[in-house]
C-alpha cells in the first residue's frame, strides 16, 4: 500500500509538472491557485508554497490573493458533505426552510431551484458536480419571447457574416455604426458602447495598445443568462470580441468567466480552437481566465486586479479601465451580452437593430425568470416591456406580493406597479434598476420582508471588505433590519451609499430603500 507521504509526493510533483507550464509572472497567481485546487480539492499548504516559489511571489501576498475569493476551500471536502444554496431564489423554492449543510451564497442554479437542485452531494467542483439536469433545467427557454439575440444563426459554427462585414471597414467606421445602432452595455450601467471604444482608443497615444477584457463573471443570484448564450452560441460571443478588438485596435482579449461556470469555459475554449483554426482569429489572441468566487468579482475594476494576480477587490476611480486598465493601459471591459449584439448589428445593419426596443435604448434584453415561477429560465423581450408582460408569459405559481429585479443591488416592484417597463437606469427613483437582467418572483407567502434580509444578509457577506463604510456598515444595517431596529437602518443607508469604494457598496442600501417606498407602511 502506497504511503501517504508518497502520495502526497507525487501530488506535489504532477502540480510542479503543471506549473512549469505557466509564465512565471504574478498574473498567472489565479490561474495557478485553480491548478492546486484542481489538484487536492483544496488549497493545500504545502502547494502554495510551491506556487508561490514558481511565480517569484511572496506567501503572504499570495495568500492574501487566495483568501479573497470566496470559492477556494482550505480543507478537503468530506464524501458525505452537504452543500446548500442560501440564494434567494433557492429560499423562495424550498418555503424558506432552512437546510443544513455546508452554505453557499449562490449556486447558479437559480431556475432550476428544487431540493434536488439546492443540495448536492461530491468533493468536486460545484458545476461539475450537479446533475446535467439540474443545469439545463436552469437554462430552460420561456416561450413568448423573441428570437433574436438567442438565435442561433447558422449550423456553421465559423461562419461569420457580422465580422465579414465589419472587418471590411476601418476601425473608426465600426465604432460609427455603434453609435448608430445606439448600443448600450447590457451588464447594467447601460453605458454606450461607442464612448466607452473611442475612450479607450483616444488614450492609445499616451498608454499604449488599448486590450479588451469581456466581463462572463455573473456573479450574483438570480443571473444565468450570459451562461446561455456561452453555451448555446460560443461563436457569437467570439464574434463580437473580433469585432470589439478591431474596433479599438486591441490584438488581446481575456474572457473573463465565472469559476462555476464550467460547462460556459469548455464552450468557448471549443470555440476559440475552431475559429484559431479557420484562420478568423489571425492577429488576435484571446485568453480565457476563470475567477473563484465573489460578488465583487462583477465590478470591473476588480476584474483587472484578478487578472494582474492581485487582491479580488476594487481599484480607486480615477483614472477609469478606458484610460488606464490593465498593466496601465487603455482597456474597455464589455459584458457578453453586449458583445453577442455586435454580429447582429454589423450583418443586418443598424437600422434593424433599432426596429424593436426604446427610442434611446433599442434592442431586446436577456432576462433570467427565477422564484415564484412556474417557469423559470430565460427569455429575450424588446427593452421597454413591462413587468407585467413578463411575469404573464412566466406564469407565478401564486399570487406575488412583488419582484425582486436587479440583483442584490437592486430593489423590488410592488404589484400595482407592474406596468413598468424594462429600461436602462432607475425604475422607480428609489433603488430598483433593471441591472444585468434578473427578475425574481416574491410569493406572497414569502413575503418582501423576508426577500429583503435575504438580500441585506448576503451584501453583508459579500463585501471585499476593502472599505470601512461597507465592511462595517453593510453588516450592521444586515444586523438592524432582523431586528426591526429602523432607527438604525435609515442612520447607515447615506454612510454606506455615499461612502463606500465601489457602486457594489454604494447600491448595497438599494434593496430597502427600494422596499420602502414601493411597499410604504407594509415595510416596519
Amino acid at each position: 500500500m502506497r504511503s501517504v507521504v508518497t502520495e502526497t509526493a507525487d501530488a506535489l510533483a504532477e502540480l510542479q509538472q503543471a506549473l512549469s507550464g505557466l509564465p512565471r509572472q504574478r498574473t498567472q497567481a489565479l490561474p495557478a491557485l485553480h491548478l492546486v485546487e484542481h489538484q487536492y480539492g483544496y488549497l493545500n499548504q504545502a502547494a502554495l508554497e510551491a506556487v508561490a516559489q514558481w511565480l517569484h511571489i511572496p506567501r503572504a501576498e499570495l495568500f492574501a490573493v487566495a483568501t479573497s475569493y470566496t470559492e477556494f476551500r482550505w480543507a478537503p471536502l468530506a464524501e458525505d458533505s452537504r452543500r446548500v444554496c442560501r440564494g434567494l431564489s433557492c429560499q423562495i423554492a424550498a418555503g424558506g426552510a432552512p437546510s443544513e449543510g455546508e452554505a453557499h451564497e449562490c449556486m447558479f442554479l437559480c431556475a432550476a431551484a428544487s431540493d434536488s437542485a439546492i443540495s448536492v452531494r461530491g468533493a468536486g467542483r460545484l458545476e461539475a458536480s450537479v446533475d446535467e439536469d439540474a443545469w439545463d433545467a436552469a437554462r430552460a427557454e420561456v416561450p413568448g419571447g423573441l428570437r433574436r439575440l438567442t438565435q442561433i444563426r447558422t449550423a456553421d459554427p465559423v461562419a461569420w457574416r457580422g465580422w465579414a462585414a465589419a472587418s471590411a471597414l476601418m476601425p473608426a467606421e465600426i465604432v460609427d455604426v455603434v453609435e448608430a445602432a445606439a448600443l448600450r452595455g447590457r451588464g447594467g450601467a447601460y453605458f454606450p458602447v461607442h464612448l466607452k471604444w473611442r475612450g479607450a482608443v483616444d488614450a492609445a497615444g499616451r498608454n499604449g495598445q488599448p486590450l479588451l477584457v469581456v466581463n462572463a463573471e455573473e456573479g450574483e443570484p438570480g443571473i444565468f443568462k450570459d451562461r446561455v448564450l456561452m453555451e448555446r452560441d460560443p461563436q457569437r460571443v467570439l464574434e463580437g470580441i473580433r469585432i470589439a478588438c478591431r474596433a479599438i485596435g486591441a490584438d488581446q482579449a481575456f474572457l473573463y468567466i465565472n469559476g462555476m461556470a464550467d460547462r460556459s469555459a469548455a464552450a468557448m475554449a471549443s470555440a476559440v480552437q475552431a475559429a484559431t483554426d479557420a484562420g478568423l482569429l489571425d492577429g488576435l489572441t484571446v485568453e480565457i481566465r476563470r475567477g473563484a468566487g465573489g460578488y465583487v468579482c462583477g465590478e470591473e475594476s476588480v476584474i483587472l486586479e484578478s487578472i494582474e494576480g492581485r487582491r479580488a477587490v476594487p481599484r480607486l476611480k480615477p483614472p477609469f479601465p478606458t484610460e488606464r486598465g490593465l498593466w496601465g493601459r487603455p482597456t474597455v471591459i464589455n459584458n457578453v451580452e453586449t458583445l453577442a449584439n455586435l454580429p447582429d448589428i454589423f450583418e443586418r445593419g443598424a437600422d434593424w437593430f433599432r426596429k424593436v426596443g426604446m427610442d434611446d435604448a433599442p434592442g431586446t434584453k436577456f432576462l433570467s425568470l427565477s422564484g415564484g415561477f412556474d417557469l423559470r429560465g430565460w427569455i429575450e423581450l424588446p427593452l421597454g416591456t413591462t413587468v407585467g408582460e413578463i411575469i404573464d408569459l412566466a406564469q407565478p405559481t401564486e399570487a406575488l406580493v412583488g419582484v425582486a429585479i436587479g440583483g442584490p443591488s437592486g430593489g423590488f416592484l410592488a404589484a400595482e406597479h407592474f406596468d413598468t417597463p424594462i429600461a436602462p437606469g432607475s425604475l422607480d427613483g428609489h433603488g430598483a434598476v433593471l441591472g444585468a437582467g434578473g427578475i425574481i418572483g416574491i410569493p406572497q407567502s414569502f413575503g418582501i420582508e423576508r426577500a429583503l434580509q435575504v438580500w441585506a444578509r448576503y451584501n453583508a457577506n459579500e463585501s471585499c471588505g476593502k472599505c470601512t463604510p461597507c465592511r462595517e456598515g453593510s453588516g450592521r444595517m444586515a444586523d438592524a433590519l432582523a431586528a426591526g431596529n429602523w432607527a438604525d437602518v435609515e442612520a447607515l443607508i447615506p454612510l454606506i451609499a455615499s461612502g463606500s469604494l465601489c457602486g457594489l457598496g454604494q447600491m448595497a442600501p438599494n434593496p430597502i430603500s427600494s422596499a420602502r417606498h414601493q411597499f410604504g407602511g407594509s415595510i416596519a
